[in-house]
C-alpha cells in the first residue's frame, strides 16, 4: 500500500468569512440608505456581526486526526 501525500493548502475561513460580512454588510446598508454614511455603516456592522459569528457561533472542533 502506498502513503498517499496530500499536498494541499488549508484555507483561511475566518478570513473569508470576516470579508463576506463585511462586504455583505455593506452593501446591504448601502441599498437600505443610499447614503455614503450607511455604507460606512454597513462596513463596520457587517465586521461586527462577522467577529460574533467567528467567536461565538464557530466553534473550533476537535479533529480525530
Amino acid at each position: 500500500m502506498e502513503n498517499q501525500i496530500e499536498n494541499s493548502k488549508e484555507i483561511n475561513v475566518k478570513g473569508i468569512i470576516l470579508l463576506v460580512g463585511t462586504v455583505l454588510g455593506a452593501l446591504t446598508a448601502w441599498v437600505a440608505n443610499e447614503t455614503f454614511l450607511g455604507l460606512v455603516g454597513g462596513l463596520v456592522g457587517g465586521l461586527i456581526f462577522a467577529i460574533i459569528f467567528i467567536t461565538a457561533l464557530l466553534p473550533n472542533k476537535t479533529h480525530d486526526r
